[in-house]
């Protein structure tokens, strides 16, 4: 039995050797394993496909050096976990690194961090919650994933290459609140129209870095900032003081339909882009001129989150429904709740191909439509022809613009006080026979509504016409003037 065993082995031994490629002599035999350096740096390795990879820290200094080779072979990665929660405040990589690995320095203290050409990717939660992390350098073509930087609240300023980018469908930057710095200027700058209204623009040196990165960003400092000055400067001039809630609901809905399109699926873009469903989506992409003629774009998400906004820079209660495929608003409109559905007012359609084409059943491809404005909830249902139904509160969780405001605490309650529609028989969207644009119906103040049909007809319209068509007309012509029925 013994002798058995002792051939087995021999034999074994016979047959590992005959398997070893000699050239000149040498053994060039593969080997894989591990090992740990003098100052603590934890590293796999393999021969065959020459690389090391770092796995971990055990060392005590919280400035470290990664070396270009380990055991003969490349550092080409950091792995996961590598730095976790480690106490290194600064970390400096070779060209040899491709991958910063998931999680690979997830709560570390690194005050900055540069990533050298080589690096091509930059795993999910790479550098997440690095409370002290204040500058980010990516010097090369490095692809970001999921919350690579996650909650850095102290990150000021970031470097970034013209063919660095963030997967379309991921944020990489998320919960930066103090970041207003990119490629050493100011993203965006601030000017003066010709009525003194100011607005933001976006710095040209930036927009590379932005269109790339932080169109896919949330809660980043300057986009946040960016976003809050556009509201504020759409609010300011399509509304007017004396105008009611009801008319400053319906010029905002119209300036979002004027200045954003559908999602149109040009060559790589997909609904799924990320940069198309968060709160920075519209008026971004306006700024960016992606459409030309200032014209962005958004998916349901993006329309509704941008409307949100709008509403509440100008005072009103507004909140975001919907179900696993659509999303749209319900808001408190001269103290009544309603449902507004911005996307599908907007008159831009898919043909059969999937091709975004103007709607011409609805007239001029840049008019609105008000078929899913300030609707009771059974009929939204009906406008939405029963494909949306039971819709419940949007994730509010990932997205924290301050204008998107706070989950309220029972949506459901709110959607049943949606018990109204505007009454708007000639789809105008504006309230039937209003002549005086107080938001009252008519009969219920009949003489201001006579003496204000009695003006208009006279001051711009004649007597022939029905005036209630022309009430649209009135509301633009007023606005141009800046003042109501009464001056």
């Amino acid at each position: 039995m013994k002798r058995i065993k002792s051939m087995v082995c021999i034999s074994t031994a016979l047959f590992t050797l005959s398997a070893v490629p000699f050239s000149a002599g040498i053994t060039a035999q593969a080997a894989t394993g591990t090992g740990t350096t003098s100052d603590g740096l934890r590293y796999s390795y393999d021969t065959s496909a020459n690389k090391a990879v770092i796995t971990g820290y055990t060392g005590s200094a919280s400035a470290v050096t990664i070396p270009s080779t380990l055991a003969n072979c490349s550092v080409k990665e950091i792995g996961k976990k590598a730095f976790f929660y480690k106490n290194v405040t600064s970390v400096s990589l070779p060209n040899t690194v491709s991958t910063i690995g998931e999680n690979a320095f997830y709560g570390s203290h690194l005050t900055g961090i540069t990533l050298p050409s080589g690096v091509t990717a930059v795993d999910q939660y790479a550098f997440a919650f690095c409370s002290d992390l204040q500058t980010v350098t990516i010097s090369g073509a490095a692809e970001l994933d999921l919350a690579s930087f996650w909650n850095c609240p102290s990150l000021t300023s970031v470097q970034v290459s013209a063919n660095s980018k963030t997967k379309r469908d991921q944020i990489a930057f998320m919960e930066c609140p103090n970041l207003t710095q990119v490629n050493g200027i100011a993203p965006y700058t601030t000017q003066t129209d010709s009525s003194g209204h100011t607005y933001p623009v976006l710095n040209p040196a930036a927009e590379t870095a932005i269109r790339n990165h932080f169109s896919r960003s949330t809660d980043v400092k300057f986009v946040n900032d960016f976003c809050s000055l556009y509201c504020a400067y759409i609010v300011d001039t399509e509304t007017d003081p004396w105008m009611t809630q009801t008319l400053k609901a319906r010029q905002l809905h119209d300036w979002l339909v004027r200045h954003c399109e559908y999602e149109d699926k040009n060559g790589i873009e997909q609904n799924s882009d990320t940069e198309n469903f968060v709160s920075s989506a519209v008026f971004l992409s306006c700024a960016m001129n992606i459409r030309g003629n200032g014209i962005g774009e958004a998916v349901c998400d993006g329309y509704s989150k941008a409307y949100n906004m709008l509403l509440a820079q100008a005072g009103m209660e507004c909140y975001r429904i919907g179900t696993a495929t659509h999303s749209w608003n319900i808001a408190k409109i001269d103290n009544q709740f309603y449902e507004i559905d911005v996307t599908h007012d907007d008159p831009i359609t898919y043909n059969s191909s999937g091709v975004v084409v103007p709607d011409n059943t609805f007239g001029n491809i840049y008019s609105t439509r008000y078929t899913h404005f300030l609707k009771s909830h059974a009929d939204m249902k009906v406008a939405h022809k029963n494909k949306y139904n039971n819709p419940e509160l949007c994730d509010y969780n990932i997205d924290h613009h301050p204008l998107l405001g706070e989950a309220p605490d029972n949506i459901t309650a709110l959607m049943a006080q949606c018990t109204v529609s505007l009454t708007d028989t000639n789809q105008d969207g504006m309230l039937d026979n209003d002549f005086d644009m107080d938001g009252t119906a008519f009969g219920t103040d009949y003489w201001e509504d006579i003496l204000a049909y009695s003006m208009l007809c006279g001051r711009y319209f004649g007597y022939d016409d029905d005036l209630n068509d022309h009430m649209p007309e009135a509301l633009y012509i007023m606005h141009q003037e800046h003042h109501g029925v009464w001056g």
